[in-house]
């Protein structure tokens, strides 16, 4: 009986102990994309930071961090997303990369874990950390120079050709009440 208790005080003890264990994509990650475009990201547990090749633009999302998900949405104000939440679920981990799907697209996000850090925001010099920030981004980008893998007919789409000879002048009425 006296071993009894000693087990369901311990059990009482390290059960009620709070865990500080952090959500596995916690951290700077970064991704080349298929066209050749790079994309950083800095995820907390407050926020997600993401620059990309395609935009001179710091993006930020809120982040809530439960489990295995990140529950995005956007800052008032601030970059708008296609949808008001979006949930990102960790489907496979491990140390140097992760794969998150996204519960309103049904798309999987692989990321690769980045070995520099992103620096914190810093509201009160907050022009002069956006172009430093920037800068760094852009020479990382440089130096990663992620290779365009796309095929020739994927290629052809980015580019859209219009017959101006096509184009015709339509009459607008006004219509007096």
């Amino acid at each position: 009986m006296r071993y009894l208790k000693i087990i369901f005080v311990l059990f009482l003890v390290l059960g009620c102990q709070k865990t500080n264990e952090k959500h596995i994509a916690i951290g700077t990650w970064y991704k080349c994309l298929k066209d050749g475009g790079f994309i950083e990201y800095k995820i907390t547990d407050n926020y997600l930071l993401m620059l990309t090749t395609n935009s001179e633009e710091i993006l930020l999302f809120k982040n809530k961090v439960t489990d295995k998900t990140l529950i995005l949405s956007e800052f008032q104000n601030g970059t708008q997303i296609l949808m008001d939440n979006d949930t990102l679920v960790t489907i496979s981990k491990s140390k140097n990369k992760i794969v998150l799907r996204s519960t309103y697209t049904f798309e999987k996000y692989e990321f690769n874990r980045a070995e520099f850090k992103i620096d914190e925001i810093d509201s009160a010099n907050l022009e002069l950390w956006k172009t430093k920030t920037l800068t760094e981004f852009k020479k990382r980008a440089k130096i990663k120079n992620c290779p365009d893998i796309r095929i020739e007919s994927e290629k052809s789409l980015d580019t859209l050709e219009f017959d101006m000879e096509l184009e015709e002048e339509i009459p607008i009425e006004i219509i007096e009440k």
